[in-house]
């Protein structure tokens, strides 16, 4: 039978995965999206075009801080899980969370 701690261990991982991904991603969406807003100014979009996608960049400016918070949350519960957890360090799983963390810290001091 699984031991239930590596089950909880692979959910908290998973979740600090999920959520730098996330970040990540609407960090890159913020860089993107002014991308296309400076095409569309270059381009002599229409002033409701313009506004519009204003309206989206700040939408994925306001995701960031929001999506660092929470990661920065899942970061420190799994990072003492793997604290208290110290006799599953031979497991795969064990790892595997500790690479996940170790890129979760990168994305955090990014």
């Amino acid at each position: 039978m699984t031991d239930p701690r590596i089950r909880q261990l692979v959910i908290k991982s998973g979740v600090v995965r999920r959520l730098t991904r996330e970040k990540y991603c609407y960090a890159k969406e913020v860089v993107t999206e002014q991308a296309r807003m400076e095409k569309l100014r270059g381009d002599g979009a229409d002033d409701h075009v313009l506004r519009k996608q204003e309206e989206v960049i700040q939408e994925c400016i306001m995701m960031v801080p929001d999506s660092k918070r929470r990661l920065q949350k899942e970061y420190e519960v799994l990072e003492k899980y793997l604290a208290d957890e110290q006799d599953l360090k031979e497991t795969e799983a064990y790892t595997k969370a500790a690479e996940i963390l170790k890129a979760a810290k990168a994305e955090l001091e990014a």
